[in-house]
């Protein structure tokens, strides 16, 4: 068999093959459950994190369009 065919072959095997199991991973309520403040500030951390840059964009928009 040709060199680049058997590579191919040999890679193409190793990606098939399923890895290890995962370990660590546990399912049922959490050990310590979040309280109301804690989801508070997760969510109004993550709206400011994904709406702050729009909010300043639009804010300066007139600055932005202003050709100096």
């Amino acid at each position: 068999m040709p060199l680049p065919a058997s590579l191919t072959r040999s890679l193409l095997r190793v990606a098939a093959r399923p890895g290890p199991a995962r370990r660590g991973l546990m399912s049922g309520p959490p050990e310590h459950p979040i309280g109301p403040a804690e989801t508070v500030v997760g969510f109004a951390t993550m709206f400011v994190a994904c709406l702050g840059p729009a909010a300043w964009i639009l804010s300066h928009l007139e600055d932005y369009k202003k050709r100096e």
